[in-house]
Parts: C-alpha cells; structure tokens; sequence
C-alpha cells in the first residue's frame, strides 16, 4: 500500500513540476520587500504582515459583508452547525472588498513565490461564529491541494485570538518532501487531503522540528499561505471572526473547467 502510493505521489509530483517548469516566468526585482516575504513563503510554507489595512477599513469591510449577508446579492454558504457563512465572489459586490482583491503587491508577492502569473479567482468573504460541534473555517485539518502549490491571502477583519477561530498552519508542510515521508511514516495516501486531528498530531511527532503555528493577530493582519501546506481554521468559541481570502491560481493551472466551477459559485 505505502509503496503503491509513493509510486503514485512521485509521478503526479514529477508531472506537476515539469508543468511549472515549463511555464516559470522571470520577473524583474521592483520591490526587495516582496522577495524577501516571497522568500519566508518558500522556506516556511506562511508569512504574517501585521496592520496591513486600518483599523477604519477593516470595520468598513465587516459592515460590506454583513450587507451582502442582508441583502443576499452574493452567493451565500453556510455550513451545516451554522457557523460558517462564507460569500463566493464578495469582490463582484463590493468595490472596497474589490481593493483586496486586486491588491498589487500581494499579487507580486505570489508572482515571486510561485515564479508564474496568477490569477486570482475570487475573493471570499467569512464571518464565522460559535455553534455547537462546529470545526472551524475549512472544517478541519486539510491540504487544499496535495501536488499543486496554492497561494492565498488572507485579511483578518476583526482582532483574533485562539477562541475566535484562528488560522493555523503546520510550518514545512508545504514542501513535496513531506508527501513522500507522511506515506512512509503516518499511513497518509497519495491523495489524501483531509487529515484528522490524530493524524496531524502523529504527524508533528514523526516530524522532528516540525510545528503548528496559531495565527492570532490584529485586525487588519495579512496571512499568505502556501496552502498546499496542512492547515485549518481552529474551531471557533467566542466572539467571531471575520475575514477575506484570495484565491490566487497559477495561469496554467487555470483552466476552463476551474473557471467555469468557480462562476458558478457567484
């Protein structure tokens, strides 16, 4: 079994980065701060910029998701505990949330981590709040994308600390040798993104230096993520939290098909 799936992780592995290989792209130095944060990305898998957006912007955001919400204009999602209310293509609705999402050295940073153009499909907006059994944003543990890396940009709208469900990040997870070696010591399958809290934890004991990072932070706080890396919104306990996430796609990852999946999410 686990030698089945080493087989099959290697190949998809070889397959995905030829693929980026052949579409990496060279991009002049206009800004030393976007490599240096694109640079924490590919070490780390994570990199926090703190106070990013103002406090006043932030409050002003919460209020556009809260109207979308209201008024139902944006495809609205929630998830089964109601606790998750999640608005798919908050950008088409709202030009201060449309600021985020073409946010130009957020879209720098991700060009330089992943040496490609990107698209950003989506912008989401969240409000998460306590309920019972609830399993936090993304519900529970996962890789977004097991063989493709993702780059996503998260704002934090409102202050969180660890009740409010943060985001957190096993740091590392995102590199494809972690793949190969959570085959060979945990039991995982090539394919495997849904990941449980035992596994995560036999994970972290199996991975000498490895660690999960809790992202508690102010308003106006910006997450980028490799989310390729195992990761997950905490179960949330009080309060709420809100927040925006971009989706950002290499181009030649983009294809039709995914295109046509996210359109009709709005």
């Amino acid at each position: 079994m686990a030698i089945s799936s080493l087989i099959k992780a290697w190949s998809y592995i070889q397959f995905e980065t030829v693929k980026d290989k052949l579409n990496k792209k060279s991009f002049e130095l206009s800004s030393g701060e976007a490599f240096e944060k694109a640079e924490q990305i590919r070490k780390d898998g994570l990199c926090v910029i703190p106070d990013y957006y103002s406090s006043e912007v932030c409050d002003a955001m919460v209020a556009e998701i809260d109207r979308l919400i209201a008024e139902e204009k944006a495809n609205v999602w929630q998830d089964d505990e109601g606790s998750d209310t999640r608005l798919y293509g908050s950008h088409l609705y709202s030009d201060l949330i449309e600021r985020f999402h073409t946010d130009p050295f957020l879209i720098e940073i991700g060009e330089r981590y992943l040496r490609s153009e990107l698209i950003n499909s989506h912008t989401l907006g969240a409000k998460l709040i306590p309920k019972m059994n609830n399993l936090g944003s993304g519900g529970g543990w996962h890789r977004d994308s097991v063989f493709k890396k993702q780059y996503k940009s998260i704002l934090y709208l409102t202050d969180v600390d660890e009740e409010n469900g943060p985001f957190q990040f096993v740091m590392g997870s995102h590199n494809k040798s972690t793949i190969y070696s959570s085959i060979k010591r945990n039991g995982f399958t090539a394919h495997q993104n849904r990941i449980s809290n035992d596994s995560v934890n036999t994970f972290l004991q199996s991975h000498q230096g490895f660690e999960s990072k809790i992202c508690t932070a102010s308003k106006g706080t910006v997450i980028l993520v490799d989310t390729s890396g195992i990761h997950r919104g905490m179960p949330i306990i009080k309060g709420s939290r809100y927040a925006l996430t971009n989706y950002f796609y290499p181009k030649h990852h983009f294809n039709q098909r995914q295109k046509e999946k996210f359109q009709k999410l709005f």
